[in-house]
């Protein structure tokens, strides 16, 4: 992956201070870039800064790369910090991201000043090819929310895949990591806003997702968005999933979803869904099937959804992100997800040229930023 490094206003941490930095005592922000439990001599460390509305900043104003520098042979890396990341006054928050054979790799946010008193670790592994048509990869979960909007029914699909081996996947030339089928009649599908795939990432062919994104070892997740031509449909589930949700909005025909149990009535943001779930599913086809069944709705009601959420790594997944940011699994984990994926966004438009694509990107971008100053 080709990366535009940060110019001349990077502060590298092997170099002195200047006078007034000094005076001003900057942070010290160190890590280590490792191999498994090996030390990585050879590797491109960039310094990430994102500025909320907060700061006093307008939007997005001082975001981006402000640093870089490479690894010293035990692959340590150091920068000083031009400001003090504060998370009591939603202040500058900081992160790293390594290139190292060919993918770029992103550690977490920094989002404290006492954060700053651990060694922080960037992960990243070796490389390989996979054929052309990719890797049937096994999921470790997937949520499909289906919504009513107008006249017709919507699908958010979340995938979380899983890399079960030792090494970053990566496709070769014009070839894909993995594909997967979307239920028949599927239209118009879309790549959701948050996600741990860059843009450009995931098309559609044929009837199915495709990914031609790195996938490194663990979990890695990423949403899409589609109509769909009726509620009564198929949703292909090749291969091992081992947990399966479908949310169905309210009012929706009385069906029952074959391959999957009912298992609640669940109330969220103002509506109601009936929630279908199973484990450990292999080469399943999923039917909803209308019964004209006009009964109570299956147990109780639920004063409130748990949220549908995914901490996966670095990544968060946000189901309904144009409505509202769910809460992470700690503090400061939503707005760090949303982060990241700013970075991803800017190293994207490093290689975008053509104009309708980059405007495209830079809108994505204003969204998240927007996303993240009332991610709170």
């Amino acid at each position: 992956m080709c990366v535009v490094v940060g110019g001349a206003s990077a502060l590298l941490g092997q170099g002195s201070p200047s006078p007034s930095s000094a005076q001003q005592d900057p942070p010290v922000f160190e890590g280590l870039v490792l191999e498994g439990d090996s030390a990585v001599d050879a590797a491109t460390v960039i310094l990430h800064r994102v500025r909320p509305e907060a700061s006093g900043l307008a939007p997005g104003l001082g975001s981006g790369e402000v640093g870089s520098t490479t690894v010293g042979p035990g692959g340590e890396f150091r920068f000083l910090l031009p400001s003090v990341p504060d998370a009591d006054i939603e202040g500058d928050v900081y992160f790293v991201s390594v290139e190292y054979e060919g993918v770029l790799y992103f550690g977490p946010g920094i989002t404290a000043l006492e954060q700053l008193d651990s060694l922080y670790v960037v992960q990243v592994f070796k490389s390989e090819e996979v054929p052309p048509e990719g890797l049937p990869l096994p999921l470790e979960q997937r949520v499909v929310i289906v919504e009513f909007a107008g006249d017709d029914w919507f699908a958010t699909d979340l995938f979380v895949i899983q890399n079960q081996g030792t090494r970053t996947l990566l496709a070769q030339e014009n070839g894909i990591v993995w594909s997967y089928p979307l239920p028949p009649g599927a239209a118009e599908p879309v790549l959701g806003d948050v996600g741990d795939l860059p843009p450009g990432a995931v098309t559609f062919e044929g009837g199915r997702v495709r990914v031609n994104a790195p996938i490194p070892p663990g979990s890695s997740g990423f949403m899409i968005r589609y109509r769909l031509e009726e509620l009564a449909s198929t949703i292909p589930a090749p291969g091992r999933t081992a947990r399966f949700e479908i949310l169905i909005e309210e009012p929706s025909p009385p069906l029952r979803v074959d391959g999957l149990e009912s298992l609640d009535v669940v109330a969220f943001e103002g509506s109601t869904f009936r929630l279908y779930g199973g484990n450990e599913l292999v080469d399943m086809n999923l039917t909803l099937v209308e019964t004209g069944d006009q009964g109570p709705p299956p147990l109780e009601w639920l004063a409130l959804l748990a949220t549908v959420m995914l901490a996966v790594g670095g990544f968060l997944a946000y189901v309904r992100p144009r409505r509202r940011v769910v809460a992470g699994q700690g503090p400061g984990l939503g707005r760090e997800a949303l982060i990241l994926e700013v970075a991803r966004i800017d190293d994207a438009l490093s290689e975008a040229a053509e104009p309708d694509t980059r405007s495209e990107i830079l809108e994505r971008r204003a969204a998240l930023l927007s996303l993240l100053r009332t991610s709170d």
